[in-house]
């Protein structure tokens, strides 16, 4: 494995026990690698410039600036790093924003030290980890309070195999399960998964699913 296989990790939370644990998490993985760690949103601009991490491991909450508004602007870096939102509770109306603000997963804190493994990997991959459970509460959950509801989706826009591809995404497949499921090759079903993300103005895997759900295309 050279250094460039290797997948940078910051990790951004105001409970220095959870950043403490989170790396002793990946301290187990050869591939992945903790290269800071900060205790608030306000420092992550500064220590995303200074160690270049292909991923952030963000809190929702923290003291002075939150993981959302962090989450944003990183969002508009030229080259952002791929932000997964952690969050304490099961599902909450923060991580909704945090995927419409640009986050590209989200994590329970109390999950299990082989998903943190995969979840890095599948996003430093361009893929994300998800369930369908965790994705069917939070659309059960909206509209909340802070959460505007969403608008009409119309997926007729969409091929008859953007559809299939979209609902196998939905489910938390990966890029190689879809291919497999579908009869495709790993290379299209990347092609048709932009297509989705172009016509359905999405962008990401898990606001396509949300988008999914509210369509009804996965119940």
């Amino acid at each position: 494995m050279t250094a460039a296989d290797v997948i940078t990790v910051l990790i951004a939370d105001d409970d220095p026990f959870v950043r403490r644990g989170v790396a002793d998490i990946f301290a187990a993985a050869a591939d992945i690698t903790v290269v800071a760690g900060v205790d608030d949103g306000d420092q992550v601009p500064a220590a995303v410039a200074a160690h270049r991490p292909r991923v952030v491991l963000m809190d929702l909450k923290m003291r002075r600036i939150g993981g959302l508004q962090a989450t944003r602007h990183l969002m508009t870096l030229p080259d952002p790093p791929r932000v997964i939102a952690m969050t304490a509770m099961d599902v909450d109306d923060l991580v909704i924003q945090a995927v419409t603000a640009g986050a590209h997963s989200f994590l329970s804190k109390d999950e299990a030290p082989e998903t943190f493994h995969q979840s890095v990997r599948a996003v430093a991959a361009g893929n994300t980890l998800f369930s369908q459970d965790s994705l069917r509460r939070i659309v059960i959950g909206t509209p909340q309070p802070s959460v505007p509801a969403a608008a009409p989706v119309n997926l007729g826009t969409l091929s008859e195999r953007e559809r299939d591809v979209l609902q196998a995404l939905a489910t938390g497949a990966s890029n190689a399960d879809i291919a497999a499921a579908l009869f495709l090759s790993e290379t299209t079903v990347k092609t048709h998964i932009s297509s989705v993300f172009t016509k359905l103005g999405t962008r990401n895997r898990v606001e396509a699913a949300l988008t999914a759900f509210r369509a009804g295309l996965v119940t």
